[in-house]
């Protein structure tokens, strides 16, 4: 059979073109790898590269039984790439294998027009298919070579050591951090009993933290477990206290009496708040030191800086002085319990939409504020007043009467 002349091929590849076909032309991928351990902390993993720049090689660790130690990735750069692995926690003496590798499906279109949308324009000896693509794949036996000591104390963590050897270990080097946290790891994940701070493998974590193990992973692990442990104890003394503390006072719901400067109900002022959290369960308002309690929806709480209960504030008119005074009490009934009493109204910027004229103030008694409202139809100028709110805080009545008393605003 006679070949086709050559420009009926140059015309017939013309047309290709010019229908929107491209040639991508197959290449042969080469790719090399240098090792460098960095005391069995880091382990760097480059190499050289023919693919282009902007591809990216994984570089992953793993065992025989396809478990993965240790993942990292780097773009190739004029032919050059490198990329870190995280070996602190890699076993010891057990042959890993090193994995370097490129994928088409997770390369940028700019990349894929070198290598093909799913590989189809590699070459070369280090080709892998899977899963409809080729890959470019390169892989490596290593054994990581650890210290006697490290190898104990991984094998121990990891639960297959020998406390005893450890323990022999320590006795003949107390200061020895990283076996310290080492044994009361292995404590801690293989002993529910020393969960518990006091145990003796928290001293020997708490030790062996402060000693430092030179291994920031191992630091930060026994970190971990001792900030769990004291939490841990923080709840269940909580938890203790609380059914160890006197059943909930059903007076609580029915006392309404606001002493001023003392107490509201049965709840006083400079109570501590861990006296309130034995009986109740209190709920923060989102402001600081503020919050409410569910049994008692209509009082408002706020603790001080020491955490003593500094203001209580009803949010409605069932609780009242002994004289009578309440949220809704009117001008009239308050200027009879404070002779003479003169009030400094603000008046707001415009009238509201029901067209009357409001106006506000505030009022501090020994031991009572209390927030006034005035309002009047410009029509009808007969002024109502009204008490909005009020609060109890720290301080006393006149010793010579029981009623709030201010001195008259001029």
């Amino acid at each position: 059979m006679r070949r086709p002349p050559l420009p009926i091929l140059f015309l017939l590849l013309t047309l290709a073109l010019a229908a929107g076909c491209r040639v991508t032309w197959v290449r042969n991928i080469q790719l090399t790898t240098r090792l460098l351990n960095d005391h069995n902390e880091l382990l760097t993993v480059e190499g050289n590269c023919n693919l282009p720049d902007g591809a990216v090689l994984e570089a992953r660790l793993r065992d025989r039984a396809g478990r993965r130690w240790a993942y990292g990735r780097g773009e190739v750069r004029n032919e050059r790439f490198f990329t870190l692995l995280e070996i602190s926690r890699c076993p010891g003496f057990k042959p890993l294998t090193l994995e370097v590798y490129f994928d088409p499906l997770a390369a940028t279109a700019r990349v894929q027009e070198f290598t093909g949308e799913r590989g189809e324009a590699l070459a070369g000896s280090m080709l892998w298919e899977s899963h409809g693509r080729i890959l470019v794949m390169k892989r490596q036996r290593i054994v990581l070579t650890l210290s006697a000591r490290q190898a104990r104390v991984r094998r121990l963590v990891a639960g297959d050591g020998d406390v005893d050897e450890l323990r022999s270990y320590l006795a003949r080097h107390p200061d020895d951090g990283m076996s310290m946290i080492g044994l009361g790891l292995a404590f801690l994940k293989q002993r529910p009993s020393e969960r518990h701070p006091g145990s003796e493998a928290f001293r020997m974590l708490l030790q062996g933290v402060k000693i430092g193990s030179g291994d920031a992973n191992l630091d930060s692990e026994g970190r971990t477990w001792l900030a769990a442990l004291e939490e841990r104890q923080r709840r269940e003394d909580e938890e203790r206290a609380r059914r160890e503390a006197p059943p909930f006072d059903p007076k609580y719901l029915t006392a309404t009496l606001v002493n001023p400067g003392r107490a509201v109900g049965l709840f006083e002022l400079g109570t501590p708040e861990r006296a309130l959290l034995l009986n109740f369960k209190l709920r923060p308002t989102g402001q600081p030191g503020e919050f409410t309690i569910a049994e008692f929806p209509e009082l408002k709480f706020a603790l001080n800086s020491d955490a003593l209960l500094a203001r209580i504030t009803p949010l409605t008119s069932r609780y009242a002085t002994r004289e009578g005074l309440r949220i809704g009490s009117d001008g009239d009934f308050l200027r009879k319990l404070i002779p003479g009493l003169q009030v400094d109204y603000q008046d707001e910027a415009a009238p509201r939409a029901n067209g009357r004229i409001y106006s506000h103030a505030r009022l501090e008694l020994e031991g009572l504020n209390l927030e006034l409202e005035r309002s009047y139809d410009p029509n009808f100028p007969l002024p109502q007043e009204s008490v909005t709110a009020m609060e109890v805080v720290p301080g006393s009545p006149p010793a010579s009467s029981s009623t709030p008393t201010s001195s008259p605003t001029p």
